[in-house]
Formats: structure tokens, C-alpha cells, sequence
């Protein structure tokens, strides 16, 4: 049985990507997540070869082990982050604000509204407009 933080992981860093490399790597490294993730729906167990491109650059695998962190929920440190840093809370409500989650109906990428307002973006994969999660 594969690991969900794998999964979600290999998903929600696609869209970093090209902030942690040269653009044509990360354009072959989003090719490669995509095609991975699409396997790991047809139900073929492939959590080994995404760990393994995640952790093929620094910051892909230090994304992965905060992601992992952030168990049950499994987000991306710059959605953590930003929660934790820019909301201090309402008197008697201590936990933070949570960030808008869309995902694509094929599973294979997810995207985290940074703020209120931003429009979503359609899946670079398959051209759709990615759902709320």
C-alpha cells in the first residue's frame, strides 16, 4: 500500500517546481511526477520511483520530508508557513486559517490558493479546471 504523503507530496510540489530549478529541469521533473501519479491510479504501486525523484534534488526532498511533517494533513511547507506567519488569530479561536486546496479530477495535481482572490489555475497536465478540495 503506497504512502498518502508520497502521493500528496509528488502532487502539491508541481507547482513549485520551477521555483527550485532551471525551468527545463523542472519541466522534465513535472513530466515525470505526472506520469508516476497516473501509474499510481491505475493502481500499479510506485511510491519507490516518486521518493526517488523527489529526493533526486535538495529542495524536492526537504519538500517531501516537511510534507510528510505536516501529517494528517500533508501540505506544502509554503502553505504551513504562510498559515503560521500571517494570521495571529482571533481571542478563543487558536488554530489558523486554512488555505484553499484544488485539485485536479484526475488526482495527479494539487494547488494551494495563496490568498483570497488569486484565480485558480487549470491543471498543466490534462488543461482542466482543478476542483476544491
Amino acid at each position: 500500500m503506497m504512502d498518502e504523503g508520497v502521493l500528496e507530496a509528488a502532487r502539491a510540489v508541481r507547482p513549485y517546481l520551477a521555483e527550485f530549478m532551471d525551468s527545463a529541469v523542472a519541466a522534465d521533473v513535472d513530466a515525470e511526477l505526472a506520469r508516476l501519479l497516473a501509474t499510481a491510479a491505475g493502481g500499479e504501486d510506485v511510491e519507490g520511483r516518486l521518493r526517488a525523484v523527489l529526493e533526486a534534488d535538495e529542495a524536492t526532498g526537504v519538500f517531501l520530508e516537511r510534507v510528510l511533517e505536516d501529517a494528517p494533513d500533508f501540505r506544502p511547507p509554503q502553505v504551513v508557513s504562510e498559515l503560521t506567519s500571517r494570521y495571529s488569530g482571533l481571542p478563543g479561536d487558536p488554530s489558523p486559517v486554512r488555505a484553499d486546496k484544488f485539485r485536479c479530477p484526475y488526482g495527479d495535481y494539487v494547488w494551494y490558493r495563496p490568498e483570497v482572490g488569486v484565480p485558480v489555475r487549470p491543471c498543466p497536465t490534462h488543461h482542466c479546471a482543478l476542483e476544491p478540495v
